[in-house]
């Protein structure tokens, strides 16, 4: 059997490396996709035009924040951040269980795919809260001001 030159090998070893770095990424980009597509799916699916959007542009404000985690996949998924994803909520199970052929999850899905790429235009000015109407102001948010309000959401902004 040839052995292999010693070049050969740091070519070899570097094509896995490009190739394992891409797979990353891609996997990464992915994962964002999914899980903030999920999570708007879950939170707004029944709101008007914008709504999922609404909440999409939520999770990115957030990414660009440095008090929250700096992905679209970690901000969707931190705990108590998003009720549909709560442990406790009816809509964790539907959200998990949604499939790709669902049309409001594939309207998610190109949405959450124009946040991830940095180009979804964002209809809250710069909203990082958000709460259905059906419940009173959170205390967390007296000193925020409301930048919008779609559907049954109302969307807060740290003042400045």
């Amino acid at each position: 059997m040839k052995k292999l030159k010693f070049m050969t090998k740091v070519r070899l070893v570097a094509a896995f490396l490009v190739l394992l770095t891409a797979w990353g990424a891609w996997y990464s980009f992915e994962r964002n996709v999914e899980w903030s597509a999920r999570i708007a799916w879950g939170e707004a699916r029944g709101e008007p035009k914008g709504g999922m959007q609404a909440v999409i542009n939520v999770m990115a404000n957030r990414r660009d924040d440095p008090r929250y985690p700096n992905s679209l996949a970690a901000v969707a998924r931190q705990r108590w951040q998003f009720t549909a994803f709560n442990e406790n909520d009816p809509n964790r199970p539907k959200l998990e269980a949604v499939e790709e052929d669902d049309p409001q999850y594939q309207r998610a899905k190109r949405l959450a795919t124009f946040a991830e790429l940095g180009i979804l235009w964002d209809l809250t000015d710069g909203a990082t809260y958000y709460h259905s109407d059906i419940i009173n102001r959170p205390t967390y948010l007296d000193e925020a001001e409301v930048t919008t309000t779609i559907g049954r959401h109302i969307f807060y902004r740290d003042a400045d």
